[in-house]
């Protein structure tokens, strides 16, 4: 037992710190180049990330207890894959001290019109519709640790604003404990919460074109009937193809953890991917 435990922990590490991951909160050094590049004081990029999903969520009543789960991508056949845009910036306004940003927008949608199926205890014959429109927009101070000819560690502090909403809409019959009933079933899970954000990034020149660089973030705390956390960590490897030019291509993995409670129900929400992201940036 204890080796599939040390088995299972090794999983976890290399999925952790070398999991499919996004780039666009690790695009300090973007601005901040290595040996045999000239600093720049701005960056701009866009790119997209090609993530795979996993999201769920359960509304429980706190009045009878009963709980609704629903499984995003499985019962109710949300996209798993999808492409986002990811818009990213920073701007170094001292050798040692930058600020930085980063932006993405998800928006899937799914229409079942022959939905036969179990919500957690509740059965449902009709037709469904389930929408999941996200927005992840940080912001952050980056200051450098140490840096020295080819290496660089960066520690990040800053704000993460988490946006995400899930509306799911059921019509038809819909049987609870034995009893049937026609009717509607409407659940709205959102969320808005500003979360201080702490995290490091390391990065390696090869050659004064190539570098590769690591990003471990985490985001937790609460706002008002809000708490959360979310782990993020990056793979990413940067090229230059001139003194304002550059690409960047990585892997990313995600995982957030959300509750919402207020006096009548409260709201557990898992929004984790993982994917491939692919950007360019222009240098000021």
């Amino acid at each position: 037992m204890f080796d599939c435990k040390n088995r299972q922990l090794e999983k976890y590490i290399f999925r952790f710190f070398v999991a499919p991951f996004l780039a666009f909160t690790s695009m300090l050094a973007f601005s901040q180049e290595n040996a045999g590049f000239e600093d720049k004081d701005m960056g701009l990029g866009i790119g997209y990330a090609l993530v795979r999903f996993n999201t769920n969520f359960k509304f429980t009543d706190k009045q009878t207890n009963q709980s609704i789960f629903i499984d995003a991508e499985g019962t109710l056949g949300l996209p798993d894959y999808d492409a986002v845009p990811v818009f990213y910036g920073t701007y170094r306004f001292s050798p040692k001290h930058a600020i930085g940003f980063s932006y993405f927008k998800v928006r899937r949608e799914s229409s079942i019109l022959d939905f036969d199926d179990t919500v957690d205890d509740a059965h449902i014959v009709g037709q469904a519709t389930f929408s999941d429109d996200t927005q992840f927009f940080n912001v952050f101070y980056a200051n450098t640790l140490h840096e020295d000819d080819r290496s660089r560690i960066l520690g990040l502090f800053g704000i993460n604003f988490l946006d995400i909403r899930y509306v799911f809409d059921a019509e038809g019959t819909i049987t609870y404990d034995n009893m049937t009933t026609v009717g509607t079933l409407h659940e709205d899970a959102g969320v808005l919460a500003p979360m201080p954000l702490l995290g490091l990034d390391f990065w390696y020149a090869f050659t004064p074109k190539w570098g590769i660089g690591t990003k471990v973030s985490l985001v937790a705390g609460s706002y008002e009937d809000i708490r959360g956390w979310v782990v993020s960590t990056n793979l990413n490897a940067k090229y230059r193809f001139s003194k304002n030019f550059g690409a960047i291509i990585g892997l990313s993995y995600f995982d957030a953890d959300i509750t919402i409670e207020d006096s009548l129900e409260r709201t557990d929400i898992v929004y984790g991917y993982e994917g491939l992201f692919v950007g360019f940036h222009a240098l000021f």
